[in-house]
């Protein structure tokens, strides 16, 4: 088996801008992840929670929720959770027009499909 090539953050940055609208990108340890499209039922899930979500968080006041953004947790890891909540004291401190974030959200939310595989699943939620 051969040694997988790994990209910096500048080439993933690169390789997103160019993508079509219907790839979806990340980045683990300096390995690119492709991450199929989600099924209409995985949609219908995280928009329920997401709303749910956002409407608890503005009722209380206590920051921001978002789906679908990429998060830089390191140099090599760029993680997109299905929806993340970030506390205030940090959402103040976030450029709305600049992405990924930088840091991981204060919660993380992951959408477990049927296709999902265990040790994926896991490492998603290690890294997050």
């Amino acid at each position: 088996m051969g040694a997988a090539t790994k990209l910096s953050f500048e080439e993933f940055r690169a390789l997103q801008e160019t993508a079509a609208e219907d790839l979806r990108y990340e980045l683990d340890e300096g390995e690119l992840i492709l991450t199929p499209s989600p099924t209409p039922r995985h949609n219908i899930v995280r928009y329920r929670l997401r709303r749910a979500l956002t409407d608890f968080v503005q009722a209380n006041d206590l920051g921001l929720v978002l789906d679908e953004t990429d998060f830089r947790l390191s140099a090599s890891a760029v993680r997109k959770p299905d929806v993340a909540f970030i506390a205030q004291d940090r959402a103040k401190d976030i450029d709305l027009d600049i992405t990924p974030i930088e840091g991981g959200p204060t919660l993380a939310v992951e959408v477990i499909s049927q296709s999902n595989l265990a040790q994926d699943t896991a490492k998603r939620c290690v890294n997050i």
